[in-house]
């Protein structure tokens, strides 16, 4: 099977290091660099074999919650004094105390 180029685009300082690591390691930068892509890749696949399982279980849960109706949330009027105070108060905390009107 034949080689097939393309290019990588980088800074001179970026490209210098590349090349003072490929020659340290005894390596052109082509050589050099395909194996750091294999490199990644292998770490990618065990990352995604690692979660395989939960991310099944996740898509899963999620298309199971598809079928259960979501409910309205209470208009900011329909909270009691305490409730509106939390949200002012979280709103306050997450924005500003600027922003605290927003509810």
């Amino acid at each position: 099977m034949p080689n097939i180029r393309f290019t990588i685009s980088t800074s001179s300082d970026v490209q210098a290091a590349i090349r003072m690591h490929a020659e340290a390691a005894g390596m052109d930068v082509s050589a050099y660099m395909i194996a750091a892509a294999v490199a990644q890749m292998a770490r990618d696949d065990a990352v995604t074999a690692t979660f395989a399982a939960l991310d099944a279980r996740n898509q899963a849960a999620f298309e199971q919650a598809g079928g259960v109706p979501e409910t309205g949330l209470p208009s900011f009027d329909a909270l009691t004094t305490d409730e509106q105070a939390l949200v002012h108060r979280v709103l306050s905390s997450a924005l500003g105390s600027d922003a605290a009107s927003v509810a």
